[in-house]
């Protein structure tokens, strides 16, 4: 949706970088694709602690659920959702001051800039439509060094603002819950005290409802640093649902999705989730990645491609508040996203 935006400065926030420069390209192999069968709740609560792990990625992935915290992440949600943002349009100040909220969470973090793609800070100014705005972008280094290759957990923070009448659209569904879940998976692994095989990158980008600005402005800098063919996004938009039972994936149409694909439906497996392939989506921030520049990526949601009036009924209205989250599909959908990003990252 193309709408006007005033210009609006940021503040960007500053710490240690991290260390090296050249990764190994990522397998872009394609096996059969498999939808993993939905398990009963009692199944889904004796995979908290998944049994007679059969990797040490396995092992690490039951001990970093374990530290999974609803209630923590439905107070981001809440603080991102509120009338505080005034609906965090892309270049006003609600949505630059959500950006330093989330730079706040993410420097609490000891997460520090990416500089292997150049970046500085733990912020990514950028210019769409003749104002500026801004990803948020923070790096956790993995134990294979600059080699490993990188794992990219995204969310957008952007909204849509407010109506005509000044009624606020809170967006907490698109996407506070995705933001919320990315720096839950953050807290979750500073917390466990483990550390994956590869570099761990969060990013909350700006600019989705106007165009996906955000993920192509990172996309472009990855691609210019040449890292295109080693990296790899699990971008969550729609998780925030009201209900449902399958984590939804979107492979934007691209063969080069398919490891992650599978990655996730293992994570369902051991979750006890099921997970789905929904297609090509109709629009969010791994388009970008994969059609412009060739990055493998996928979106997340939950139960949203069956029919999204369903369990996403406030999607782009005044209604879509912290308070019409169904706390059990918001538990439901992090743990298997966050699983899968994990298994992603802790793959030798």
């Amino acid at each position: 949706m193309v709408v006007a935006a005033a210009s609006v400065s940021f503040t960007s926030l500053s710490c240690d970088s991290e260390a090296g420069n050249q990764v190994a390209p990522v397998s872009t192999a394609l096996p059969a694709l498999a939808t993993v069968p939905a398990t009963t709740t009692a199944a889904r609560a004796s995979s908290q602690a998944p049994d007679v792990p059969q990797t040490s990625a396995e092992a690490q992935l039951a001990s970093l659920l374990a530290k999974f915290d609803l209630d923590r992440e439905f107070a981001v949600i809440d603080e991102l959702a509120s009338d505080a943002y005034a609906g965090r349009k892309s270049g006003r100040p609600g949505e630059g001051q959500a950006a330093e909220y989330i730079a706040s969470q993410f420097s609490r973090l000891e997460l520090v800039p990416w500089s292997s793609v150049g970046l500085t800070s733990l912020t990514q100014p950028f210019s769409m439509r003749g104002f500026e705005t801004q990803n948020v972008i923070g790096f956790m280094p993995g134990s294979g060094g600059a080699t490993a290759g990188y794992v990219i957990l995204a969310a957008h923070h952007d909204h849509l603002g407010t109506d005509t009448s000044g009624r606020v659209f809170n967006g907490a569904d698109d996407n506070a819950a995705g933001v919320a879940a990315v720096i839950e998976a953050a807290t979750m692994i500073r917390e466990a005290g483990i550390t994956p095989v590869k570099n761990l990158v969060f990013c909350s980008f700006s600019g989705e409802e106007e165009g996906q600005f955000g993920s192509k402005a990172l996309g472009s800098l990855i691609s210019a640093q040449g890292l295109t063919n080693q990296v790899q996004m699990f971008n969550i938009d729609g998780i925030g649902a009201t209900g449902g039972d399958y984590l939804g994936v979107w492979d934007e149409g691209a063969a080069n999705a398919a490891p992650i694909i599978l990655t996730l439906e293992k994570a369902g497996s051991l979750v006890g989730e099921a997970v789905r392939r929904e297609g090509t989506d109709t629009g969010s921030d791994a388009q970008s990645f994969d059609w412009q520049f060739g990055i493998p990526a996928v979106t997340i949601d939950w139960n949203w491609g069956q029919d999204e009036s369903l369990f996403h009924p406030y999607y782009h209205t005044v209604d879509d508040d912290a308070a019409h989250i169904n706390k059990d599909a918001l538990t439901r959908a992090s743990r298997v996203a966050i699983a899968g990003f994990w298994l992603a990252a802790a793959a030798q």
